[in-house]
């Protein structure tokens, strides 16, 4: 099977679908088949360049294309990036092998029309594709929640006709979770719903790993031997509640031995630097980004880790951090809606607390509780750690996804007959 894998960021870049498009390449490698990815040349969140715009490891070939890096400063700037990378690459899509199968990611928003696009005009010419979409970012929902696009106005209305189209046009859908699947079903796929399939992110097993406590380096190196750590790790923008962790925050200050860390960048994280600068937060840490070979030390440094969605953005995004979580065997507190697809892990593994946006006293209580019981915070950890090995590790998803572009290679070779 010759796979053509669709993204704005690839390895070796640290976006979190760059690494987990790369677990699949290498899968799918190890598996026999043949995989290229058309991805940008440009680092996710700067204008740094990649120097290679060609590089083959093992079967897999990875396309580097040029576009512009005006950054998310401006619109007109995101526009601009957005516009160069569908021109680049659609041209460089013209030049490769012809595939059995395009997985199209969200990153930029829409690039999956250029799937369908190459899609209709290999079928001209007699060839047949599949096309499967990975939503990872579900638009322009996403972009109506962050308060971007108007729900009824012109420009969602076009990108909504061309998402329901391309939609339609495909052999699968990838869900990343429960809530994205019905939603996907009952705005654009409802007569499709068998089509639709449920992948949630996952983690490595063997990479991200519970570690004791007392020899973690990064407690040493950050002066937090003797302290309680509450982690925050990632993104944390506008599909985040930052108002109710600022209050939490603001509730503990005077807490002996308690210490929230923040890793990661967004809009909320630069909110929360600007609040511990105005008003003296000495139990706040801020912490660079960390190399992936330093993640697993990173993820063990919480005794509590913090997960955050905004209830708009229910069905839309689904959180990559909590399976990182799960694999360090770490509990977590959830401040998101109950039919969430993180609220509803962490429920049914027992995995963590979840508290609704908005509701600061239950935070702090949350914390209490875990804080004052060590028995329940390793249960709810070693809950997290059973549930990765046995539902959301690396090897499990990716052989999910494995299945489902098989699938969709005979069903569109049955189409043709």
């Amino acid at each position: 099977m010759r796979v053509l894998i669709l993204n704005q960021t690839f390895h070796p870049d640290v976006a979190a679908t760059a690494q987990h498009m790369w677990d699949l390449a290498k899968h799918l490698d190890q598996a026999g088949h043949h995989v290229t990815a058309i991805t940008s040349q440009t680092m996710y969140g700067s204008s740094e360049r990649f120097d290679r715009t060609h590089e083959r490891i093992g079967n897999i070939h990875i396309h580097r294309v040029s576009q512009t890096a005006f950054g998310k400063v401006h619109n007109a700037g995101r526009m601009a990036d957005f516009l160069s990378f569908y021109l680049s690459a659609f041209w460089q899509m013209q030049k490769v092998a012809t595939p059995d199968v395009i997985l199209s990611l969200t990153s930029p928003p829409m690039v999956c029309v250029l799937g369908m696009l190459q899609k209709q005009f290999a079928s001209r010419s007699g060839k047949r594709i599949a096309l499967v979409n990975h939503v990872m970012d579900l638009y322009p929902d996403a972009a109506i929640a962050m308060g971007v696009l108007k729900p009824n106005g012109l420009i969602t209305r076009i990108m909504s006709s061309l998402t329901r189209r391309t939609l339609n046009s495909s052999e699968a859908l990838i869900a990343l979770g429960h809530d994205m699947r019905d939603r996907l079903i009952k705005q654009y796929v409802p007569q499709r719903c068998e089509r639709v399939h449920v992948v949630t992110p996952w983690a490595d097993q063997t990479e991200i790993h519970p570690t004791p406590r007392d020899t973690n380096p990064l407690r040493a190196q950050l002066g937090l031997k003797d302290e309680f750590v509450l982690l925050y790790s990632g993104n944390f923008g506008q599909a985040h509640d930052v108002d109710t962790i600022v209050g939490a925050i603001r509730a503990t200050r005077d807490r002996q031995h308690l210490r929230w860390c923040f890793t990661g960048g967004g809009r909320g994280m630069t909110k929360l630097r600007d609040f511990a600068a105005a008003e003296l937060w000495k139990h706040v840490s801020f912490l660079p980004y960390q190399p992936r070979e330093a993640l697993n030390d990173l993820i063990n440094l919480a005794d509590i880790h913090l997960i955050s969605q905004s209830p708009a953005f229910t069905g839309i995004v689904v959180p990559s951090k909590l399976f990182g979580i799960l694999a360090a065997g770490k509990p977590s507190i959830m401040v998101g809606p109950d039919e969430a697809e993180a609220s509803q892990i962490l429920v049914r593994e027992n995995a963590g607390i979840v508290v609704r946006p908005g509701d600061v006293t239950g935070m702090v209580e949350a914390i209490d509780q875990l804080q004052s019981d060590p028995t329940r915070r390793a249960t709810m950890g070693d809950n997290a750690r059973r549930a990765l090995c046995q539902r959301f590790d690396r090897s499990i998803a990716c052989k999910q996804i494995e299945t489902i572009l098989l699938q969709a290679v005979k069903d569109a070779r049955a189409n043709d007959c």
